[in-house]
This record gives C-alpha cells, sequence and structure tokens, in this order.
C-alpha cells in the first residue's frame, strides 16, 4: 500500500494543512494474488477416479434437457450444454452395460488413470456374510472387475478400489453412538428343518461387511498402494463411536484375519471442513490418508469462494495436510475437480455458485493438487461421469452450438499427473 503524507504550506501568513492519501489497499496486497505456477511431473503419480451408474440421471428428462440445453441465463437456463459421447447410457449389469463400461475402461487407459473408486457399498441389513452386502452393489463390483462370468472386460492397466458408504452401514451420530445401537438377531435355517440364532451387535455387523468388502482383495485388478489394498470411506465422519481407534483397529484386524492384508483406509472429508472436527472420527481413528470431496461444490451461499477459487482450495489443502500430518501422522491425498453445477440435477442451484468448465482452470487445480501431495503421492478425481452435478469429464460430442470438448479433460489428465 501507498505510504501517506503530509503538506504543511504558508497561505496567507497562516498554516495550511493538508493530509493526502492514496484510493485505498493494492489488489497487490491481496494474500491470494498469487498465480498457481506449472509444475513438472518427474514421475507418474497414481489417479483415481469416482465412477457413477448415471442412470437414473440421464433416464430423467428433466436432468437431461438441463444437461444439453443452450446456456441463457436470461431465461434461467444455466446448464452445461454437453452431451456423453455416450449418450444417454447405463452401467447396469447386462451386455450393454458391459460395453459402455468397456469403452470408458478404455478411454480412462488412454488417459493413464490409475483405478476406479466404486458407488459406495452397501449393507443387505436382512442377511449374515456373505450375503451382507448389497446384492446389485456386487454384481455391479463383479462386473467392473473384469471377473463377471457373463460380461468379461479388458481392463488394461485399469483397476477399482471399493467405497464404502458409511452413511448406510452405520448413519451414526452423537446421540446414536455405534455402541448404543441395537443388536440384531438373524435366523438360519437348515436343511433339515431345524434353525439356529445369531445375534450380531452393530459394532460386528461393521466389522463383517469391511470382510465382505475384502473378499475382492485377491482381484488381480484390485487397487493396491505399496501392496495394501485401498478401501475408500465415504461420510467416514458418520461412524460414531466413544473410541474411534478401538473401532478402527477392530476393521483393520478383521480384514487382516480373512485376506492376510493390511488394508489401506482413505477417509472421503467433507469438503472446505477443517480437520480438527473429526478429531473423535476417522483421525483419532487413524486412517492411513485423507481425501477431500468435490472442492468446486463451495456450499451454499459461499459466493466469495468462486473468486481466487483455486488459491482457496491450495490454501485449505495445505492446512489439511500439514494439520493431519502433525497432529495424527495421516497421509494426505489430494482431490481434484473439474466443475460442478447443481441446477444439472434439480433445476435450481440451491444459492451454490455454478462453476463452470475451463480447461486452463482445470489446468491449474491439477498444479495445486501436485502442490499437495502426500508422503504416499495419490490424486482422486471428481468424476468420471456425474452428469446430475455435471461434474464428468469423461468425453462430451463436439458439435456447434455446444460446450462438447471431446477428450480433452481426460486429455489433461494424462498431461498432468503422467511423465
Amino acid at each position: 500500500m501507498k505510504s501517506k503524507y503530509i503538506i504543511t504550506v504558508l497561505l496567507f501568513g497562516g498554516l495550511f494543512t493538508a493530509c493526502t492519501e492514496d484510493s485505498g489497499p493494492s489488489i497487490d496486497d491481496y494474500p491470494l494474488n498469487y498465480q498457481i505456477e506449472e509444475i513438472a511431473v518427474t514421475s507418474d503419480i497414481p489417479v483415481g477416479i469416482y465412477l457413477y451408474n448415471p442412470k437414473s440421471d440421464l433416464s430423467n428428462e428433466g436432468v437431461w434437457e438441463r444437461l444439453i440445453a443452450p446456456y441463457n441465463q436470461a431465461t434461467g437456463a444455466v446448464g452445461p450444454n454437453v452431451e456423453p459421447v455416450l449418450g444417454r447410457y447405463a452401467l447396469d449389469v447386462n451386455e450393454a452395460g458391459a460395453q459402455n463400461l468397456q469403452t470408458l475402461i478404455n478411454w480412462c487407459n488412454d488417459a493413464g488413470i490409475n483405478f476406479f473408486v466404486t458407488p459406495g457399498l452397501k449393507e443387505n441389513a436382512n442377511a449374515l456374510y456373505p450375503n451382507n452386502a448389497n446384492a446389485g452393489d456386487t454384481a455391479f463390483i463383479r462386473m467392473i472387475s473384469g471377473q463377471h462370468a457373463l460380461y468379461p472386460l479388458d481392463m488394461g492397466n485399469m483397476k477399482y478400489a471399493i467405497m464404502m458408504d458409511m452413511n448406510n452401514i452405520f448413519a451414526g451420530s452423537n446421540n446414536n453412538l455405534l455402541e448404543n445401537a441395537e443388536a440384531k438377531s438373524y435366523r438360519y435355517t437348515a436343511g433339515d428343518g431345524s434353525t439356529r440364532d445369531t445375534v450380531l451387535t452393530r459394532e460386528e455387523r461393521v466389522y463383517s461387511m469391511f470382510k465382505r468388502a475384502s473378499d475382492y482383495f485377491g482381484d488381480p485388478a484390485y487397487m493396491h498402494l505399496n501392496g495394501r489394498p485401498v478401501l475408500v470411506l465415504s461420510t467416514p465422519d458418520k461412524l460414531a463411536t466413544t473410541d474411534s481407534r478401538r473401532v478402527y483397529d477392530g476393521i483393520r484386524q478383521t480384514v487382516k484375519e480373512h485376506t492376510g492384508k493390511d488394508v489401506y483406509l482413505i477417509a472421503r472429508q467433507t469438503q472446505w471442513t477443517p480437520p480438527a472436527r473429526f478429531h473423535y472420527f476417522f483421525l483419532s481413528g487413524g486412517v492411513d490418508a485423507v481425501t477431500m470431496d468435490n472442492m468446486c461444490d463451495v456450499g451454499a451461499s459461499y459466493y466469495e469462494r468462486s473468486f481466487y477459487l483455486n488459491q482457496l482450495i491450495n490454501e485449505n489443502f495445505k492446512y489439511n495436510r500439514e494439520y493431519i500430518a502433525e497432529h495424527y501422522g495421516i497421509d494426505f491425498a489430494p482431490s481434484v475437480a473439474v466443475s460442478y453445477n447443481a441446477y444439472v440435477k434439480n433445476g435450481t442451484t440451491y444459492n451454490k455458485p455454478i462453476i463452470q468448465k475451463d480447461p486452463d482452470e482445470f489446468r491449474k487445480r491439477c498444479n495445486v493438487a501436485k502442490m499437495n501431495l502426500g508422503r504416499t503421492p495419490l490424486v482422486f478425481v471428481e468424476s468420471l461421469n456425474n452428469w446430475g452435478y455435471e461434474t464428468a469429464i469423461e468425453p462430451a460430442i463436439v458439435q456447434e452450438g455446444t460446450n462438447g470438448y471431446g477428450t480433452l479433460y481426460l486429455d489433461i489428465l494424462r498431461q498432468q499427473f503422467k511423465k
């Protein structure tokens, strides 16, 4: 900022003093006014990408029309004006779904993406292991793995990691702790008509779900980091307990006894949240790493975050990375998002700013991720094909009058994270 100065003059035998100031603070003084520099990649950085089944969104007429409609802010049409190359597709467990998935796999291989993160694995609360996981979820995982008997896929270099839907597995809170949750009785009927009752506490059921997920760790296409199978925890703060360290130790012990492997647990923290908020959850529980949800979802009414967005993401990542390393010894895995548009899904933005796709801005966010890599380098991308919130980077048709971009954002990923 320019300094103030005072002028004093002798005028008609008297003193006249005038204070002159500058017009205010300079933009050069603003702490977020810095450039995100390009960081050269010296070795390949592992990249995981969140995979969705877009069927419910793309089959919805309103969502589809808002996705492909020309942008016209005056009429309230603020969708992205793009159309997926695959059209209104689904990833159902059938021949058509397998063909669509194979196309996505091929694109990801070309982009150097290392693994899918599956949609969240949910519980079948009415059955015991090994039937305790949602049957639709396990069928989808079998197809993603390339091991499905009817729909085999060529995974190439692609692998997959399972995401655990903790809000479904245990939707806890400070008023609903894991230890206080009601136990559940299961009755097994043998072939001779005899019955046997098994009672499981809610905590035992949680362990049983991780045991079920670990059944996939032996798949050749399952993602491992330094020899350890990866599990991503969605909404990990829902695992509310009086002693999270004991519960996470129980999860690790269950997996170790079942598979002989040490699981690598990654908590997907809510975007734009401070780490200390989760002390009693996954931090004191001792997960291996923390990543962030979509940082382009800046939150309702937080319009100021859309200015200097990349710098704000960098400051947020830096703080989280340093805090959890210093206080818990936990690693950090930065995330990258290309855009966010709640209007596509809901017909309204719910006061959430729209972050539109922009290749230069996406490159900057990739560099922010490289600036904040953890001890074990790893980056997550939101998303491959979440069209409902328009976070997808899968190819969109290039045609006049649209914002179609082909494979542009997949190409940027390869350029930014592969040597």
